[in-house]
């Protein structure tokens, strides 16, 4: 009976698929089969782009990002739809995905712990969630990796990173982290978030996690813009 409503309801309120707008088909769950295939993936590239940007700042074990992002592009719209219309989901989703593929090519195969860059308070209570933390949940799944959500936290609110430019963005997040405990003191850490600039954001926060002594640490984000 459950299974006839379900239908009805697609037949009334059709579910699209966030990366191109087609109607999904009843074994299509967030992503068609056509934005599956066609995601541009950028895993397999190399990684020294990715931590140049971290150069001299932020010692890295590994940093890799899943996704490359274009203006109207599909990763564009897929992130969309998770920050602005609430597809949690679908967050997860990309968040297993990116495990998944990081576990075929052997990628943070030594890290103990996953902790996704948080969010204010504020502006938790107002999204209601944490993009990078449900993107970090899929990736620890697949990892085989504890989550940790609670050591680091944003301590200052700041402006929308969107329109800044690169000094800017740097002032922007400057000490806006704070962590708890030690108890990450000796593991190597994943740190998770939805997209990389400049990595301004990142390099914060990682800051604040080496300040608990963690051995090592390591970046892993869903897109690259």
């Amino acid at each position: 009976m459950a299974s006839v409503m379900q239908d009805m309801l697609r037949l009334v309120f059709p579910h699209t698929c966030p990366g191109c707008g087609r109607t999904l088909l009843k074994a299509e769950h967030n992503l068609c089969l056509h934005c599956q295939v066609h995601l541009p993936k950028r895993l397999t590239f190399n990684s020294q782009e990715l931590a140049q940007r971290f150069y001299g700042r932020l010692p890295l074990s590994e940093i890799y990002a899943y996704l490359l992002f274009k203006r109207n592009g599909i990763t564009q719209h897929l992130l969309h739809a998770i920050k602005y219309h609430g597809n949690q989901e679908l967050a997860q989703e990309l968040g297993n995905k990116f495990g998944l593929d990081c576990n075929k090519l052997t990628l943070f195969t030594t890290v103990d712990t996953v902790v996704p860059v948080p969010l204010h308070k504020s502006k938790l209570r107002l999204r209601g969630f944490n993009q990078s933390e449900l993107i970090a949940k899929g990736l620890a799944n697949q990892l085989g990796c504890t989550l940790d959500n609670h050591t680091v936290h944003r301590v200052k609110k700041t402006p929308t990173q969107t329109r800044k430019n690169r000094m800017e963005r740097w002032q922007n997040v400057a000490q806006i982290f704070e962590a708890t405990t030690n108890q990450l003191a000796g593991k190597h850490v994943l740190l998770v978030d939805d997209v990389i600039t400049t990595g301004a954001t990142l390099e914060s926060c990682g800051q604040a996690l080496l300040q608990t002594g963690v051995s090592k640490l390591s970046i892993a984000c869903l897109a690259i813009a």
